[in-house]
């Protein structure tokens, strides 16, 4: 009988070369943090993840729980709902027992939003708003004419959650993490020291969203009750025994996953022109590449009074910024030849060239938040849209992204670890119909670069490490 016909996929490793149906006994464990009860704006929560010697995590299946309190001042907030709970997490951090970095996503709220807007929505909206307070209409602005602000009214027709001053909502996510998406079981009961989470709590202001029924609204929250609920797999006797063995020979255990790195430059667009931004990445296996442009205003200073709309969330607003066509170059190679169009009447490669990122093109979870169908002053299409009707843009839904699979296989898993391989995003600005306004506006170019994480279990030494 074949044993690996009936043994788990996530049990197989290749460095164990015969393998029982291993017998597992299932636990369940809640890791709580080690630092404190209770955290706010921009305040580190370290949650260890303490797995019992000799066991395996299945963390596909582990999700974080926590409150989100409302402590603004008599003001009602909301959570946005393109993200839900997860717009309080800025920085993600995973950490090996022996302070190696594991993993790290700068701006994790960002990423998500990427990821809500981008998927399927009619399928995930109500499974999302359960969980983690994401709206049944993720795209807030939507809504919003330059008259009106965001009001109560316009919030609780999207379906964003609601949060009363003084009240809590409870937040159940669903980690967008590499180490918590590994292809196989995490043998965390057989590493050195004990692995750690860390997250950095986002600012006030892109935590959450405030109306402006009586002004500027103003968000203040803090957060408590954090668990982490891991499932716990502990093989019987004989695959303990045999992995043991493997683990004696010296033999490292390699298992692997896809994570992102953040990098970002700024952009002018506006007025026609090509623009020519570098970023700094040195993964050895790059994948694909998902860019999102946000308005510098509603970043540095949400509340300023020269937004029309003072509470743009800053997390989801990616905007066109007047790109009408655009392409990468990877070590002045350009993918593809042809730049890609993106113009107000001409989006469609745009969106196929995101979904081909993301793994969606040929997925049941195809799909985007891409129509406007609450509000009939506001275009059908909110997925690159005329800044005139939607405050400086913030409601368009693009990102310039690239699969580099797609377009050639040499690309596949590029290596940008070497000196001579820049990476380099060629934009062509002045889009006529999406200008935002006569002047050019300064806007932050967000670039996820995907890639392979190989993580690495050193059988002598019991030190995790991950190789990106």
């Amino acid at each position: 009988m074949d044993e690996n016909a009936t043994t788990p996929f996530e049990m197989r490793l290749s460095e164990v070369p015969s393998m029982p149906q291993p017998q597992l006994e299932l636990t369940y464990s809640t890791a709580i943090p080690s630092n404190g009860g209770t955290f706010g704006a921009n305040q580190e929560v370290r949650i260890p993840f303490n797995v019992p010697s000799e066991s395996f995590v299945d963390l596909k299946r582990a999700y974080l729980k926590f409150n989100l309190k409302n402590n603004a001042s008599g003001a009602i907030i909301y959570l946005d709902p393109s993200v839900g709970g997860a717009s309080v997490i800025d920085n993600w951090r995973i950490v090996g027992g022996t302070g190696a970095l594991l993993e790290e996503v700068i701006h994790y709220n960002n990423y998500s939003a990427m990821l809500r807007v981008n998927d399927n929505h009619a399928k995930v909206s109500s499974v999302n708003h359960e969980e983690d307070g994401a709206g049944t209409d993720s795209c807030i602005s939507a809504l919003i004419n330059d008259t009106t602000g965001i009001n109560n009214a316009a919030l609780t027709a999207t379906g964003a959650t609601e949060i009363a001053n003084n009240a809590t909502r409870t937040i159940t996510h669903r980690p967008n993490s590499a180490f918590f998406n590994a292809d196989r079981y995490m043998p965390l009961g057989y590493t050195q020291g004990v692995s750690y989470l860390s997250i950095t709590l986002s600012a006030d202001a892109t935590a959450a969203i405030a109306p402006n029924d009586a002004g500027p609204g103003v968000v203040a929250y803090e957060t408590s009750n954090w668990e982490l609920h891991l499932p716990i797999l502990k093989p019987g006797p004989e695959f303990a025994a045999m992995f043991r063995s493997a683990m004696g020979s010296g033999v490292p255990i390699q298992i692997h996953s896809v994570g992102v790195q953040n990098t970002q430059q700024t952009i002018t667009g506006g007025a026609s022109q090509t623009e020519t931004l570098t970023f700094s990445t040195r993964k050895r296996s790059v994948k694909s590449l998902l860019g999102g442009i946000r308005v510098n205003a509603a970043l540095t200073n949400p509340s300023s009074a020269a937004l029309t709309n003072p509470e743009a969330n800053s997390v989801s607003g990616f905007v066109n910024c007047a790109i009408s066509e655009y392409n990468y170059s990877v070590g002045g190679i350009r993918i593809p030849a042809q730049q890609i169009k993106c113009s107000a009447s001409d989006k469609g490669e745009l969106l196929a060239n995101t979904q081909m990122a993301l793994g969606y093109f040929n997925s049941d979870l195809r799909g985007c938040d891409c129509i406007a169908g609450l509000d009939t002053a506001q275009p059908a299409s909110i997925y690159y849209r005329s800044a005139a009707n939607d405050k400086l843009g913030l409601c368009s839904r693009c990102l310039f992204s690239l699969d580099l699979e797609s377009y050639d296989a040499a690309f596949a898993g590029k290596n940008l670890a070497g000196q001579g391989l820049p990476l380099v995003l060629h934009a062509q600005t002045g889009d006529g119909a999406n200008n935002f306004g006569a002047a050019a506006t300064a806007c932050l170019v967000d670039l996820f670069v995907v890639h392979d994480i190989m993580y690495i279990l050193d059988g002598a030494t019991g030190v995790i490490t991950a190789n990106s």
